[in-house]
């Protein structure tokens, strides 16, 4: 019941509820000696702890569920743990560590003929490398991506991937199409009820607008997404919309307003770098916050398929 509910908590962002029901759960398996529910409700954890960025937690619930469904020679069970440990290290600054995951996962989804399996790892890949600031490879992968979510008629993958086009097309210099992209992603997202990637696409327009000199839709979407961020506990996103706050106050002259956001965007990544050692590299980068994630980290392997734990 806890792992079949997985996907409303997650769409719906019922984060406490998720953990409780969880919780309850996972001591429920370890009782009855159920290793694969104990394995499912550990990784389910783990990507609660990654939503909220308690990496050292996630890691370590996604390292003890892949162990479990290693052990059960449940492949796919395996995958998506790996897939969660990529994320973790993407989010702390290891890109060749999340790279060498994401590869790993994208392996044994192809052996399974996986198709959601392989579209989310394709995904992961091209948002990799469009952090290593590799255009070319991360247009590539998430092409596949998204010629793969359309094909399935997967939209919340759809608007994933268009939040990467988005910013894959800032990069480039070329707004008009980033703002279609992440505008895109949006309709998406708020067509599915799906506040926290809603929050995520808000903000990326509300960055490319501030850089169009348009600060009063830009105003309005970051406040918009910065509550959404502070009410679920995501202080990455949070830290990356107050930044581009302080940035856009900046530019319009208001020198003390901008100073305390920054001070407080500063404060916020420096708390999340003292969480970050986790991915095991001695010394992690700070997450970025930038555009960092879609939120749909490790989400489809987990809640699609018939069996719910699975």
């Amino acid at each position: 019941l806890a792992a079949a509910l997985v996907p409303y908590f997650d769409l719906r962002c019922h984060f406490e509820e998720w953990q409780s029901t969880h919780r309850i759960a996972l001591e429920a398996a370890r009782l009855a000696q159920d290793r694969h529910g104990e394995a499912a409700m550990l990784r389910g954890l783990a990507q609660v702890c990654l939503y909220q960025d308690r990496y050292a937690e996630a890691a370590e619930m996604f390292r003890r569920s892949l162990t479990i469904f290693h052990e059960l020679g449940d492949v796919r069970g395996e995958a998506t743990s790996i897939c969660g440990l990529g994320a973790v290290s993407q989010f702390c600054g290891e890109h060749l560590r999340a790279l060498a995951y994401f590869r790993r996962a994208l392996a044994m989804f192809l052996a399974r003929g996986d198709q959601s399996g392989e579209a989310y790892a394709r995904q992961a890949i091209g948002r990799v490398c469009l952090a290593s600031g590799d255009p070319g490879q991360a247009s590539k992968w998430l092409g596949e991506a998204l010629r793969l979510a359309r094909e399935l008629g997967d939209s919340h993958r759809e608007g994933c991937v268009s939040m990467q086009f988005g910013r894959l097309h800032d990069l480039a210099a070329e707004p008009e199409q980033a703002m279609r992209f992440q505008g895109h992603a949006l309709d998406i997202f708020e067509g599915l009820g799906d506040l926290h990637c809603g929050a995520y696409a808000m903000q990326s327009l509300g960055g490319l607008q501030v850089v169009r000199g348009d600060q009063s839709h830009a105003s309005d979407q970051l406040e918009r997404s910065l509550l959404i961020f502070q009410r679920l506990g995501d202080r990455s996103g949070e830290a990356a919309t107050v930044q581009t706050l302080g940035e856009l106050h900046r530019s319009a002259g208001r020198t003390r307003l901008a100073q305390n956001y920054l001070h407080h965007a500063l404060t916020l990544r420096r708390e999340l770098r003292g969480g970050a050692d986790l991915a095991g590299s001695a010394e992690p980068s700070a997450p970025s916050g930038d555009g960092r994630w879609d939120r749909d980290t490790v989400r489809p392997p987990l809640v699609l398929g018939g069996n719910a734990v699975e």
